[in-house]
């Protein structure tokens, strides 16, 4: 049987169209089945580990900067950055392609009154694009750019949940510090009331100072309650800020030893104001919109379509080769004048981060600078009223005085050190704040 020449043309084309399909994929998504997986999320997780060995984030306790990278790989927020930094991506190998060809095929039928070779008219051509003026380099440069800032991004929310885990971790800290003292306090103030009490029976002192130490212990008490409020949450804001279920974070041993210097800010304004990844996002996207920019010139230039053809009529074999591009009467000036737009645009945009940098980075420095400053004085006040328990302790011994006066120079000091503590959170806070503005730690 003679195949139609229609078909015999469309034949070989077909296995080639066929080959090239990418098949679709079904991914359903399950409500329970998240959820499920949500709650057996552990920091002993294998693939976690492997990320922290490509890290060289090393084994042990959990610090800071090691619960960081766990955020940074368990956070919501960082992996929605990383999968909209994926599909950025994925544009590069949209602009990289090449346009397809077009083939054409249109028969036709003539009824002839004259005997013919054959009543049909056959009429396939390709029509292949050609540009010009080196728009694909141009288009996979703003694709590399704008992958390049959607990285930044990536960065850029990481650092934001490094952030929050860390005002998590120090707000569990300060609760826990404080607990500690506040407990000791109470003690000392029990013991001053059961003195107080005596020496009021005797007639050595009056009702009311007795009344004012209760009152202090009755402060004390809600203060611990409080401090005990703050650490009963603490663990589950710490849990939310990494990413995992509470019971993740109470099954392994928290480091709080980063809490207990206070660095140098060294030189904290160069690297704010020239490697934030937010500032470092806005500068590719600059250069993306200057991409976009030459692209629109080169659109100045029209693209070639080469058409060759066959044409088989009336027994005659007949080839064409047509050639076709548009006329550039208008020279693209309308695109070309938004994409100018759109770079002054992004300019701006640098600026004005880098101002606002400018900014929050001296409201940042001026408040740890002072921070460090009332800890450095709250640790000498500190070590006085120890020293002065210390000498007191000595003169009950000797029995100069009463061992209620003991007792009051030791709730001097324990409320010097809650004072101390308060001061190092605030100054720890400060800092926090400084290498948010830096987005970058501060070196010890």
């Amino acid at each position: 049987m003679k195949l139609p020449f229609a078909t015999i043309l469309i034949l070989p084309i077909l296995p080639i169209l066929l080959s090239c399909c990418v098949a679709f994929q079904s991914r359903p998504i399950s409500a329970d089945k998240t959820s499920a997986d949500f709650n057996t999320r552990t920091l002993a997780d294998p693939a976690l580990h492997s990320f922290l060995a490509e890290q060289k984030a090393g084994t042990g306790t959990w610090s800071v900067n090691r619960l960081a990278l766990a955020a940074a790989y368990f956070h919501p927020d960082v992996v929605l950055a990383r999968a909209e930094a994926d599909e950025v991506a994925a544009t590069i190998k949209t602009a990289q392609m090449r346009p397809n060809p077009v083939f054409t095929f249109s028969p036709q039928y003539a009824s002839f009154r004259a005997p013919a070779p054959t009543p049909w008219f056959f009429g396939p051509s390709l029509s292949i694009p050609i540009e010009t003026a080196g728009k694909r380099s141009k288009r996979t440069e703003q694709a590399l750019a704008a992958a390049e800032a959607a990285r930044w991004r990536v960065s850029s929310r990481a650092w934001a949940a490094r952030s929050r885990l860390r005002t998590a971790m120090l707000e569990l800290h300060g609760a826990r510090e404080n607990i500690r003292l506040l407990e000791t306090e109470q003690t000392l103030h029990d013991e001053a009331i059961k003195k107080l009490t005596a020496q009021m029976d005797a007639g050595d002192v009056s009702p009311f100072e007795l009344t004012q130490a209760r009152l202090m212990l009755n402060r004390t008490r809600l203060a611990l309650q409080d401090a005990q409020r703050t650490a009963a949450t603490g663990e589950a804001r710490l849990a939310a800020a990494v990413g995992v279920p509470l019971h993740a974070i109470k099954a392994v041993t928290l480091d709080f030893s980063a809490f207990h210097r206070l660095a140098d800010p060294g030189n904290s304004r160069r690297r704010a104001l020239t490697q934030r990844a937010d500032l470092m996002a806005l500068l590719a996207e600059y250069a993306a919109s200057e991409s976009a920019l030459k692209l629109e010139l080169a659109k100045q230039y029209p693209d070639i379509n080469v058409s060759p053809g066959y044409d088989y009529n009336s027994g005659q074999n007949r080839w064409q080769l047509g050639l076709n591009l548009a006329l550039p009467l208008n020279r693209n000036r309308g695109p070309i004048a938004q994409a100018e737009a759109k770079r002054v645009t992004a300019e701006k945009k640098f600026l004005a981060q880098q101002a606002t940098i400018q900014g929050e980075l001296d409201i940042a420095l001026a408040a740890y600078q002072a921070s460090r400053a009332k800890a450095t004085t709250a640790a000498q006040l500190a070590q006085e009223a120890d020293a002065a328990s210390d000498t007191t302790r000595k003169m009950v011994d000797a029995g100069n005085v009463s061992a209620l006066e003991l007792t009051r120079r030791q709730l001097e000091a324990s409320a010097a050190k809650v004072a101390l503590m308060a001061a190092n959170i605030e100054a720890q806070t400060a800092a926090g704040a400084l290498e948010d503005a830096m987005q970058a730690t501060l070196k010890p």
